[in-house]
């Protein structure tokens, strides 16, 4: 019996890592593929688990084998999938994408002409690939539009960001205590 859980282990195995291969090419672009890529990879090291722990037991009865080796394979998937919490809560935490440095975005968006203050920036993901990012603009240019169109245009090409609410003010709002 402990021959046929082997082979079945090993198929197991083979057919796990086949599709784990599958999803490492998008796993550093994508939440959803790293959770497929780690959740493969974690049933591969199972089965791998399941073919060393039978054949010890097999060659020399140590039963205890199985239980140690559960443990081993149980800290091995914690270690690899913590990054993959940390970045799912942040996810649905609204917090800023992983990379994002709000602080250069807001060094960028007071760089444009007339720009006086950046305030009310938020920056979070929309899902595992895209941003997004509301801010209040205080400025004296008489051309709005064509600062809007500056701003959006940045905050796109330097910072990935394709979904941005900006709010312009001419002057700092009264009930702004950082304006």
């Amino acid at each position: 019996m402990s021959g046929l859980i082997m082979a079945v282990a090993a198929i197991g195995f083979v057919i796990n890592l086949g599709t784990a291969l599958l999803f490492m090419r998008d796993q550093h672009a994508d939440l959803n593929a790293r959770g497929a890529y780690l959740h493969m990879l974690a049933d591969a090291a199972v089965s791998i688990g399941v073919v060393v722990a039978g054949g010890v037991i097999w060659l020399s009865g140590w039963s205890i084998v199985d239980p140690l080796v559960s443990l081993v394979i149980v800290a091995v998937i914690l270690i690899g999938t913590w990054g993959l919490l940390k970045d799912s809560l942040n996810l649905a935490l609204d917090a800023a994408p992983a990379g994002m440095d709000v602080e250069a975005v807001r060094a960028a968006l007071l760089d444009l002409p007339g720009v006086s203050a950046v305030h009310d920036l938020h920056v979070w993901g929309l899902s595992t690939t895209r941003a997004a990012l509301t801010a209040h603009l205080v400025h004296d240019r008489p051309d709005g539009a064509d600062l809007l169109a500056e701003a959006h245009e940045l905050i796109r090409a330097r910072f990935g960001i394709g979904h941005a609410t900006l709010q312009l003010e001419s002057a700092p709002l009264p009930d702004c205590p950082s304006c």
